[in-house]
């Protein structure tokens, strides 16, 4: 005979342990001191009926963060993160590592939604390499779209989203246009972004910036 004691974190919505206690019939489940006991009765191989007990004491959050992270269950240790009112950098750090994972699995647009959370907090560098490297051209705008929106962007920032659109095909004009002329207060170096644009044959947006802010 075998009973599974299973222990559910409800808050978290996630399995915390599955115990098989084999040869055994579960008497008692208590809590005391902060810890959890399970009373059981277990029959020795000559037949004989032994009463034991096992305790359980509940890990740190940072091994529960780690076995978390060893079965990909990112979501799950956010909000074990936010449960525990932890600060702002953890949930940073577990998105950059939902990130790269999804990135691993090539799966970029899930990946970069992922890496937009970070924004604010982790070195942009770190995902615009990635999407260089990778080709994503689409997935880069995207991510250096968000960091004008925050104001974050630098000029260097600036002219890789103006090269980006110059690449977009069918999409470049379209881009280009909300982008200089957007009524939201974009942060973006004016120079920077005119001398891009001229450089890339756009005479006309670079004209439109040039009235708009001088």
């Amino acid at each position: 005979m075998e009973q599974i004691v299973t222990i559910y974190d409800l808050h978290n919505k996630y399995i915390a342990i599955k115990l098989p206690l084999e040869r055994s019939i579960v008497n008692e489940i208590f809590q005391e001191w902060g810890n959890l006991y399970i009373l059981h009765t277990e029959k020795s191989f000559d037949g004989q009926m032994i009463q034991k007990i096992i305790c359980l004491e509940e890990k740190d959050t940072q091994t529960k963060l780690e076995m978390l992270f060893q079965k990909n269950l990112y979501n799950n240790a956010i909000e074990l993160v936010k449960s525990q009112k932890l600060d702002s950098h953890y949930v940073t750090d577990i998105c950059r590592k939902y990130g790269d994972h999804l990135y691993s699995k090539k799966k970029f647009d899930d990946a970069m939604e992922q890496y937009k959370k970070t924004i604010g907090e982790l070195e942009p560098s770190y995902v615009i390499r990635k999407y260089l490297d990778a080709q994503r051209i689409h997935n880069l705008t995207n991510y250096l779209e968000d960091l004008h929106e925050k104001k974050l962007a630098t000029s260097d920032h600036t002219t890789l989203l103006l090269n980006c659109y110059a690449k977009l095909k069918d999409e470049k004009k379209d881009k280009l246009d909300k982008f200089i002329k957007n009524n939201a207060e974009l942060h973006y170096d004016v120079e920077t972004a005119i001398k891009v644009c001229r450089q890339s044959g756009y005479i006309e947006h670079a004209l439109a910036l040039a009235k708009k802010h001088y």
